[in-house]
């Protein structure tokens, strides 16, 4: 029997901004090529509250062997906290909620790969400081996470040039890069619990 993964997130993470879907398409096709059965059930604007809302519906009822979530900061309000109290609240719950849906997965026996942060133009150099913390806070769940800022941010929590068409979302070079940021072994670092650095 195959092997299941499901992919479960917000806009990014469905592909936005492509016309192949992006860089989940990418690791689905990837995926399948070694056996794998992938589905993508991302659904754009999603906020890490709304993933745990259907978390049971579309991914513990399915019985997946992996889940990969793909979520950001922007969807729960990240660029509109101006001042860094807002700011560090916004994190903070963002981070509650991510932690929850890894504790529900793991509770049902899914593996559990996270999608890493990216970056926004309507951040400000306090935001930037903020997103690479929640990355780091992330990398200390035991849980692989796909670390796409190095790739894609100007260091000041932007898009490098070229790599966004809207400013809050990669465009198809901007997938591109995500996708080879993602280690060739991703489901055996899963499957041995390794974190990547």
């Amino acid at each position: 029997m195959k092997k299941k993964v499901i992919i479960i997130g917000s806009s990014v993470c469905y592909g936005d901004g492509t016309p192949n879907h992006g860089w989940s398409r990418l690791l689905q096709e990837r995926l399948e090529t070694k056996g794998y059965e992938v589905s993508n059930c991302s659904v754009p604007g999603n906020r890490a509250a709304d993933i745990l809302m259907r978390l049971q519906r579309d991914v513990i009822d399915q019985k997946p062997d992996y889940c990969i979530v793909g979520l950001g900061l922007p969807n729960d309000g990240f660029a509109l906290a101006v001042t860094p109290e807002e700011q560090l609240e916004t994190r903070t719950v963002f981070e509650y909620n991510v932690k929850y849906i890894v504790r529900m997965l793991h509770e049902k026996g899914i593996r559990v790969i996270l999608g890493g942060l990216y970056p926004n133009n309507n951040y400000t150099p306090e935001h930037a400081v903020g997103l690479e913390q929640t990355e780091a806070n992330m990398k200390t769940w035991g849980v692989p996470v796909l670390s796409w800022l190095d790739a894609l941010s100007d260091g000041h929590g932007h898009y490098k040039d070229g790599l966004t068409y809207d400013g809050a979302h990669p465009t198809k070079e901007g997938h591109r890069l995500m996708y080879e940021c993602i280690p060739e072994n991703i489901i055996e670092l899963c499957d041995q619990g390794k974190v990547i650095a």
